[in-house]
């Protein structure tokens, strides 16, 4: 494991894999409950049952993914094959979400779901180990917060791109007989794009997945669950990510059908999502450099507050000027970087520090609960939004009622300003400062010295 040998061209090659899974992880979580019920004509709580239950099945997969890649023992290395061997399988399920059928429900329906599953079961096993990869690849906390900075520079940009050319791209590329046409050749695109970035990780990451030379003995599944239930860390980072990830999937998700019903501008959806993303892209090299100097849980109360204020902004200037509303997404968008940032630079530290508690080290598994949270929240959130949306009466395509109109606009305010701020009265609890982490790595290396010794 390497400490600050980590030149410019790997940090970047290593953070360009992230732009290939958020093409596919943007365009899946901005756009396909929109696609499900605006192109294939599902019902609004069908979609949502659909996306949730597929997610949840991603969820519960990544545990157990990342338990098998931290066995995973091979010539090229513990995570290089999955990137060098997944890349295909995940862009061709990814795009087949995009061929089913536009008509029938419930053979749209059936398809919908098998096809979604797939892409979630493939993309779980590819992401996964890019995700542990980086609590291999150094030990050193300031080094971790760079090269989160990277992922979700490229992470952000891929947002961006999802988001301001997806929904031009579908206008332009569609037909008559065929609406789905413009959703498809865009999935396409994106997934040979993923394939290249996934190679290059695989090239990035030569020699730095290698294994200790001491083999480890295996560890209980009873020594597994006792060592994370001690890791405090872990377990504020999971409670404040899993709370802020469904809350703002309400708000999110609804941006799409606001600007199309409420705002009467079904073209601005994709701006406004464009822009968010956009604002992080500025705003992460800022977190990634304040959570190397102050740490991360500075980083993301500092960014808490502009988006707990854009928040209200937003619900405040409803029905006021366009102008108003994109300042709103921009406060928001400045909170999205640090949370990015934080988490992601996070995650890693609680690894050593769960060590250093239980003596017990699990990377893959400590990521693959951390992805778990993100996508459990994130399922249960839009699953939730399609129950509202047919409780509050939306129907596909028509002319909104006042009170459905209504209902859009509260689902986007209250139950994401009650998590924001529960959400940042967890993080204030996070552990781990940048001494202490610095602390940890010694003391570590002492007892791995003794230990060899």
């Amino acid at each position: 494991m390497s400490g600050n040998r980590l030149g410019f061209g790997l940090k970047l090659a290593l953070g360009a894999g992230d732009f290939g899974f958020n093409l596919y992880w943007q365009f899946a979580s901005l756009y396909l409950l929109f696609f499900y019920t605006d192109v294939v004509g599902l019902r609004p709580e069908i979609a949502g049952a659909i996306y949730m239950a597929a997610l949840i099945w991603d969820a519960a997969l990544d545990p157990l993914i990342g338990a098998v890649v931290d066995r995973t023992r091979t010539r090229y290395g513990r995570y290089r094959p999955y990137f060098m061997f997944g890349g295909i399988p995940l862009a061709l399920s990814f795009i087949a979400m995009f061929v089913g059928p536009t008509a029938g429900e419930a053979g749209a329906a059936l398809f919908a779901t098998v096809v979604h599953f797939l892409f979630r079961t493939v993309y779980a096993i590819v992401a996964i180990p890019y995700a542990a990869l980086f609590a291999r690849v150094t030990n050193d906390a300031r080094v971790r917060a760079d090269l989160a900075g990277f992922r979700m520079i490229f992470a952000t940009l891929a947002a961006v791109v999802v988001a301001a050319l997806t929904l031009p791209l579908v206008r332009g590329l569609a037909t008559t007989e065929e609406p789905n046409r413009g959703w498809l050749l865009i999935a396409i695109a994106f997934g040979l794009v993923a394939v290249v970035l996934m190679l290059l990780v695989a090239w990035a990451a030569r020699g730095l997945d290698v294994d200790e030379p001491a083999k480890e003995a295996p560890v209980g599944a009873r020594t597994l669950v006792a060592a994370l239930l001690s890791n405090k860390a872990l377990l504020v980072v999971l409670g404040a990510v899993m709370i802020g990830q469904f809350c703002s999937t309400l708000f999110g998700k609804n941006l799409l059908y606001y600007f199309k019903y409420a705002f009467g501008r079904e073209d601005l959806g994709g701006t406004a999502l464009a822009l968010t993303a956009l604002t992080m892209v500025f705003f992460v090299p800022l977190f990634a450099w304040i959570a190397r100097r102050w740490g991360k849980r500075n980083a993301w109360i500092i960014g808490a507050v502009p988006s707990l204020i854009g928040l209200v902004m937003w619900h405040l200037v409803d029905g006021a000027s366009l102008e108003l509303h994109f300042l709103a997404l921009f406060l928001i968008g400045i909170g999205s970087a640090a949370y990015a940032v934080c988490f992601w630079a996070m995650l890693p530290d609680t690894v050593e520090y769960g060590e250093w508690r239980s003596g017990v080290r699990t990377e893959s598994l400590v990521f693959g609960l951390g992805v778990l949270g993100q996508k459990v929240s994130l399922g249960l959130g839009a699953g939730l939004l399609g129950v509202a949306l047919n409780h509050v009466g939306y129907v596909a395509n028509v002319e909104q009622s006042p009170e459905t109109i209504n209902g859009i606009k509260q689902m986007m305010f209250w139950i994401p300003l009650i998590g924001g701020l529960c959400s940042l009265a967890l993080i204030c609890r996070y552990p781990i400062s940048l001494a202490l982490h610095a602390q940890i790595v010694d003391e570590l290396a002492a007892r791995r010295e003794k230990k060899g010794g």
